[in-house]
């Protein structure tokens, strides 16, 4: 959570974020931060939201490589999309050639480790496991 802390902070973002884990308050209350941080207020038109299983991943890639319209910023948000339990190759090629401007978040419940798209991720941008005991983690330390 730090490194997603810092770079909402410093308003420099990595091109993919990946939130994942059991607590679903805390995703949900980390993925808001980071979307009001990376799109102005009420900007909608550089904002597109998937959600569920049976994503187009082509038409999710086609919105990626489109340019941010007179923002700074493109954000594809998805959610519980299942791209980390079932290893979407087509994903995993793409995530290292993500356009500059645009940025992905991908908000899950499970993922493999092993897969390529979480390697792929974990690679180019930022991956944070979301639990309490990570939380309590941090939070002991920074105290």
């Amino acid at each position: 959570m730090k490194s997603v802390v810092e770079d909402i902070k410093k308003g420099s973002f990595k091109p993919v974020y990946l939130f994942y884990g059991e607590e679903a308050y805390l995703k949900q209350q980390y993925k808001n931060r980071l979307k009001d941080a990376v799109l102005p207020e009420g900007d909608t038109i550089n904002l597109s939201i998937s959600s569920g299983k049976g994503i187009d991943v082509e038409e999710m890639i086609a919105q990626a490589d489109t340019m941010p319209f007179f923002a700074e910023h493109r954000l594809l948000l998805i959610e519980d999309s299942g791209f980390f339990k079932n290893a979407n190759q087509q994903l995993a090629d793409y995530i290292p050639s993500i356009p500059e401007g645009t940025i992905m978040l991908f908000v899950e419940s499970e993922v493999d480790k092993r897969g390529k798209l979480y390697k792929a991720v974990n690679k180019k941008g930022s991956v944070v496991a979301v639990s309490y005991t990570h939380l309590r983690a941090h939070e002991t330390k920074a105290n």
